[in-house]
């Protein structure tokens, strides 16, 4: 579809065009805020806003950044109202597939009960990103899953809006196999948990995270913006950032598996994150768990102070002690505070941590030093045949 300036456009395709960039910065704005909760969050339980931001972190990974190359296609070349309803259609149909993979895997968890294997599970998916991280970076060699392009006849016979509709459908299982810690953790929550409604919810959102960047891609496009040949240029950086990515997240996730997540009370990241979070939003909801671990009964129980945190974690932070529930207080008598387990895990997360992703960040920077070496030997001998010759 061909371009008109901007000066031969009527008064409605610029109004359009303006509420079209308008609508891309707003997308990239939630982009952006999601992506950044993702990357300073990762002790944080599951929950909605982990899965969102882990659907828009999709949008880098191979398995599923071929998705921009359908999704543009089907809206460029339509009115803008038209394609953007095939881009919303497209984005339902791919919710409702992994809304679908949601209910199943909790269904799983129902009749298996998989709560006990949850850390394991854990460990697995932080291995399989650090795994996916050192292949995206060339350091070892994986054949992994993508999507290839092909869709069933039924799909291509269909007509404009049902087309886009059941692509999203098929396409919806692009990136289930691909190695996002963050899903895997999802999953492995929806598993533990047993909860079918719950499920599908996550499932939902981490769907309508993965589905945004590529209507912002798309809503470029038809403005006039071909944003996915800049993604072609800048797939080297995007792959390299993607692997650092992966093996940062992949390495934390592995830590979690190994040694839980209370180590990270103790961070600094953890409690500037924290202080800042109190002191400009609410206090009352930058904590949300117990005191001790296993949690106490009235938080079993779900008996709360304020939206999430529980009343004895309050008490215990304020130095309020005697004002802590006496379950409470047997437990960090016993040494099941979440702190003293913080403190007896703190050094050894933090060392294993470091080695994950230093030990990466070593590797790759010798084997660049090593082919350079290779390439100046192999070059300082062409020469000399040439001078030969």
């Amino acid at each position: 579809m061909t371009q008109q300036p901007l000066d031969q456009l009527t008064t409605v395709q610029k109004k359009t065009r303006t509420y079209l960039v308008v609508a891309f910065f707003i997308l990239t704005a939630v982009f952006l805020v999601g992506i950044f909760w993702l990357a300073s969050t990762p002790g944080q339980t599951v929950g909605l806003t982990l899965a969102f931001a882990a659907g828009l972190s999709m949008i880098v990974l191979p398995c599923t950044f071929p998705l921009v190359f359908v999704i543009v296609p089907l809206a460029m070349g339509k009115s803008p109202k038209k394609g953007l309803l095939m881009a919303v259609l497209f984005g339902l149909g791919l919710i409702i597939t992994l809304s679908i993979y949601g209910v199943v895997v909790a269904w799983a968890g129902q009749i298996f009960g998989l709560a006990s294997v949850s850390k394991w599970m854990f460990l697995v998916a932080g291995v399989a990103a650090l795994l996916f991280g050192l292949s995206e970076l060339g350091l070892i060699h994986l054949k992994l899953p993508y999507y290839k392009g092909a869709t069933p006849q039924f799909v291509q016979k269909q007509g404009d809006y049902l087309k886009a509709f059941f692509m999203g459908l098929f396409l919806g299982n692009a990136g289930i196999a691909c190695p996002n810690p963050a899903t895997y953790v999802i999953l492995t929550y929806i598993a533990s948990s047993g909860s079918i409604a719950y499920g599908a919810a996550l499932q939902a959102v981490n769907g309508l995270g993965r589905f945004l960047p590529l209507l912002a891609v798309t809503i470029l496009a038809i403005a006039g913006v071909n944003a996915s040949m800049w993604f072609m240029r800048k797939k080297e950086a995007i792959q390299k950032a993607t692997a650092w990515m992966l093996i940062v997240v992949g390495a934390f996730v592995v830590v979690w598996g190994i040694y839980g997540h209370f180590w990270f009370l103790n961070t600094p990241l953890h409690s500037g994150w924290t202080r800042w979070f109190g002191t400009t939003i609410s206090s009352s909801v930058a904590e949300y768990e117990c005191c001790i671990n296993p949690p106490c009964g009235q938080c079993l129980d779900g008996w709360i102070w304020g939206p999430g945190v529980c009343e004895c974690r309050i008490h215990l932070e304020q130095g309020h002690l005697d004002q802590v529930c006496p379950e409470c207080r047997v437990g960090l008598a016993e040494g099941k505070g979440v702190f003293d387990i913080a403190k007896r895990t703190e050094k050894p997360a933090l060392a294993l941590l470091g080695g994950l992703i230093l030990g990466p960040a070593v590797w790759y920077i010798a084997k660049r030093r090593f082919s350079k070496k290779e390439d100046d030997e192999d070059g300082s001998k062409e020469t000399t045949e040439i001078k030969h010759e």
